[in-house]
């Protein structure tokens, strides 16, 4: 239990990027005239095609942003979809400032008509966020059961002097303390454990089973996060290509159509998952808000002066 980054769910998030968000691969990229365009992107707009939601994210500034000449050409049709009139080259290469636009389904939006889908394609990309979803609240689960093994001993305890057999005198000792009193009830973090693996595999299963239905590459509503990053060329990203939005920025889901590759959603069932007790532990880590806890308790119990 070491307050390190988690090393399973860091690199399942990775993956489900790589397959559902941002899929072209790090690539060095030295700009060319022939292929790439200098742009003064600031921000981007996201469009619901359902009920006219419009969410605007400002990226942080930068002073150009290289789009590969395949990815300018997208941004114009979707341009001429929204009505919206697309700067001539000459604005472009004189500095005036882009907005990337998109259109996607809104998350209220979505709950009505693509997330019910039983469509193959669709109901795969569907029931894989869920199965990302479970990958990301296993570990907020098992902290919330670990912290509640912490608070209840802590309300065992009814004097300060029960704390002086533990000489607890500097950090190391206060981590190796809170942890073996989270190691002598783990009942909670295992059932935790349990429901995720029973979950997860009921998932993996049926995506297993849609996929055989499916061709080797397929479109589908993707949600995708107005907190990500993005990169402006259509085969790779780099410094010079990808925009990132200014921190801070309220992430939302918006479901935007894209393809899919059977290959990439493969890989992504096929990731190492949290499957033993001491895994989940580890991807947990150790959280200074623990020993708050603890001195919050000893200062309970500490006589009035």
């Amino acid at each position: 239990m070491a307050n390190e980054p988690s090393r399973i769910t860091d690199n399942l998030l990775n993956v489900f990027n790589y397959c559902f968000v941002e899929t072209v691969p790090y690539a060095f990229f030295k700009p060319n005239p022939e292929r790439d365009i200098a742009v003064n992107l600031v921000d981007k707009e996201y469009h619901c095609p359902g009920c006219g939601k419009v969410t605007r994210v400002v990226y942080q500034k930068r002073p150009l942003t290289y789009y590969s000449k395949g990815k300018l050409a997208q941004e114009r049709r979707i341009y001429d979809r929204l009505g919206k009139e697309f700067p001539f080259m000459g604005e472009i290469q004189a500095g005036k400032p882009f907005t990337n636009e998109a259109i996607g389904y809104c998350r209220d939006c979505a709950a009505k008509t693509i997330l019910p889908s039983e469509e193959p394609g669709q109901r795969v990309a569907n029931l894989a966020l869920q199965l990302h979803g479970e990958d990301e609240l296993v570990v907020a689960k098992a902290r919330a059961a670990m912290e509640q093994a912490l608070k209840d001993w802590l309300d065992r305890v009814e004097k300060p002097e029960d704390f002086l057999q533990y000489s607890l005198t500097d950090f190391n000792a206060l981590r190796d303390f809170i942890c073996a009193v989270m190691l002598e009830d783990t009942r909670a973090v295992s059932e935790v454990l349990a429901a995720y693996r029973t979950k997860i595999a009921g998932l993996e299963e049926e995506i297993r089973s849609l996929l055989t239905e499916l061709p080797a590459v397929w479109h589908a509503y993707a949600a995708r996060s107005t907190g990500v990053y993005e990169s402006m060329n259509d085969k790779m990203y780099h410094e010079y290509t990808v925009a990132f939005p200014q921190p801070g920025t309220m992430p939302e889901d918006y479901y935007v159509y894209r393809s899919l590759e059977k290959s990439r959603v493969l890989m992504f069932l096929e990731q190492p998952r949290i499957e033993t007790l001491e895994e989940l532990l580890m991807e947990v880590g150790f959280h200074g808000e623990w020993i708050d806890l603890v001195n919050q308790r000893i200062q309970q119990l500490l006589p009035e002066a």
